[in-house]
């Protein structure tokens, strides 16, 4: 292009677009030149002495070259002072070789994938990292009593095992969602040039193995006109902090002091300026807060492509990729929240229990023990159960109701109800798989460890690909 830019289109979108990609995008973008460079000696391309002319040159700009603050005048992108630049050390026509067989369509959105798998699998690692304690903080309270709420109102008691590993299933179900995703980003797309390919023998295969990636988009349009690979990991970094943030909302309720369910430490916790009494359990906040302004992020990535034409338009430039990189920082930070609320959350038993007796939240096992031991219907017993605590607990009316009912005697002793509307025989009679009984937990802890060893796998099977990548690249640049 002839002439200077709008002092708006500079301001507004080259300047913030050059600065993205010297601080999230340039060590990408010289992998990509160096995978590229190596290919097209490969195939022969390009002349034995043209391609060393271009690695020497590509290895004095590495050395030498300092982008500056601003976009300089005249200049359209990064990409463009490189390649000037290159030319300055290595020959303008050389230096216009390294484009041979390529377009700023494709090679910008194979560095924005390197860019973004780079930040998805370290994001990775940090979530099996919370989720493995966070399958410790369950262990841990396997024998917490608490109460779960339905509707907002107290409904059954429970464990903090129970509580917690409900949420670690649906974390593990998060990871899966984004590893499907990060399956969507890990292709290159270099060969598909502006949008249908290129009349060169390249070899898009070799490219994408010098660079680490599984493989490359198979269809040069898709390559370039997909939005896959950003609306993907956008929808299910998302849904995770969704479920992180519906998490922090019910504790903050179990945590209040008119629940009074959990509690935290001095050092998570801050005062009143004003009230000397104030506890404020600061962190669920922030863990929603941080949750929320992720979910938002995420979310206005997927309404971005809304009616946008599918081919290659600037909806898969720099901006929403570095809004999304951006969003996963943020998310990293959630995780450590995350991660420091379930290993200091402690459990109140005495409240829970008192919760239980005085909402009368057990007399589930009552209206069951009498199905169990009497044979008589459960809508029989349901009803006579909420007749006793209409009564006021009376176990007096209780015997009265079940005669009234059954035409019998309630054959139990005052000790034995008692001890069937205990917390803890209600959570031991719950053995169910899943349930919160020591049994009905098996098969959560069994699903969990899978699933989170499988995740491990799959997190180091990609960080070795792209060991082995590096080495390859490495190898094929110093025989250039």
């Amino acid at each position: 292009m002839s002439g200077a830019f709008a002092k708006v289109y500079v301001d507004r979108v080259l300047d913030p677009a050059f600065s993205n990609w010297k601080s999230l995008y340039e060590d990408d973008a010289l992998r990509v030149h160096r995978a590229h460079l190596c290919m097209l000696a490969e195939t022969k391309i390009i002349k034995p002495d043209v391609a060393k002319a271009l690695k020497e040159g590509i290895e004095k700009v590495e050395a030498s070259f300092i982008a500056p603050e601003r976009i300089p005048d005249g200049v359209e992108d990064l990409y463009f002072l490189f390649e000037k630049e290159l030319g300055d050390v290595a020959g303008e026509e050389n230096a216009a070789w390294l484009h041979t067989a390529r377009s700023r369509n494709d090679m910008d959105t194979t560095i924005f994938r390197l860019a973004l798998k780079r930040v998805m699998l370290a994001f990775l690692s940090s979530l099996a990292a919370c989720i493995s304690g966070l399958i410790e903080r369950c262990r841990q309270g396997e024998n917490e009593l608490t109460v779960l709420y339905t509707h907002g109102q107290p409904a059954n008691p429970s464990t903090t095992a129970h509580y917690l590993s409900a949420l670690l299933l649906d974390l593990l179900d998060d990871c899966a969602g984004l590893l499907d995703a990060l399956s969507n980003v890990d292709k290159s797309t270099l060969g598909a040039c502006a949008i249908t390919g290129t009349g060169f023998p390249i070899d898009r295969a070799r490219v994408a193995e010098l660079l680490g990636m599984d493989g490359f988009v198979l269809n040069t349009y898709q390559a370039i006109s997909t939005s896959h690979w950003l609306t993907r990991p956008a929808q299910a970094l998302r849904i995770l902090m969704q479920d992180l943030g519906r998490f922090a909302a019910d504790l903050s309720h179990k945590a209040s002091c008119e629940v009074g369910l959990y509690d935290f430490p001095d050092d998570l916790v801050q005062i009143s300026s004003i009230m000397p009494q104030k506890r404020n359990p600061v962190i669920i906040e922030h863990l929603r807060i941080q949750a929320g302004q992720v979910a938002g992020l995420c979310s206005a990535i997927e309404e971005l492509y809304r009616n946008v034409p599918y081919q290659d338009v600037n909806e898969a430039a720099d901006a929403p990729v570095s809004q999304l990189l951006r969003a996963f920082d943020l998310a990293g930070s959630a995780i450590d929240l995350a991660s420091a609320t379930f290993s200091r959350m402690r459990a109140r038993q005495e409240k829970a229990r008192a919760i239980a007796l005085d909402f009368g939240v057990t007399t589930t096992e009552l209206a069951d023990a009498m199905v169990r031991k009497f044979g008589i219907g459960f809508r029989a017993a349901h009803g006579i159960c909420a007749a006793f605590i209409q009564s006021g607990r009376s176990k007096k009316a209780l015997f009265q109701i079940f005669a009234d009912k059954t035409g019998r005697i309630l054959p139990w002793s005052n000790v034995e109800i008692d001890a069937i509307l205990e917390p803890e025989h209600f959570v031991k009679a719950r053995e169910t798989i899943g349930g919160p009984a020591a049994k009905g937990m098996e098969a959560v802890y069994e699903s969990a460890e899978e699933k989170l060893g499988a995740l491990i796998v799959a997190i180091k099977s990609k960080a070795l690909r792209q060991t082995e990548a590096d080495i390859k690249a490495e190898k094929a640049w110093s025989t250039l």
